[in-house]
């Protein structure tokens, strides 16, 4: 744990960002609804490394795609299991619009 309050810091973070997603997230030019939307996976993510509605990537092994909230998107993701908690690895979300 990190200094600030119950957060993990960066280093044992379970879960890591493409600097795709990194920019996505801190682009102000984010939708707010899918910014939101976005956060809010990451936060099911930390307590299930396979959401709801959460699917295998066919033919790309240990890859799973997930919808966003609200239908407004996809995210597709890598899970290492093997660790507790596994490493999640978010490469990708795909707006609907």
């Amino acid at each position: 744990m990190s200094d600030h309050g119950d957060f993990p810091d960066d280093e044992h973070d379970p879960i890591t960002f493409s600097p795709v997603v990194e920019d996505f997230l801190g682009d102000p030019q984010t939708p707010a609804d899918v910014f939101s939307a976005a956060v809010a996976f990451v936060v099911d993510l930390r307590e299930n490394p396979f959401p709801h509605l959460s699917m295998p990537v066919p033919g790309r092994p240990g890859m799973h795609s997930a919808p966003l909230r609200r239908d407004l998107g996809l995210v597709e993701y890598a899970v290492e299991e093997g660790q507790q908690p596994p490493r999640i690895y978010v490469s990708r979300i795909l707006r609907a619009d």
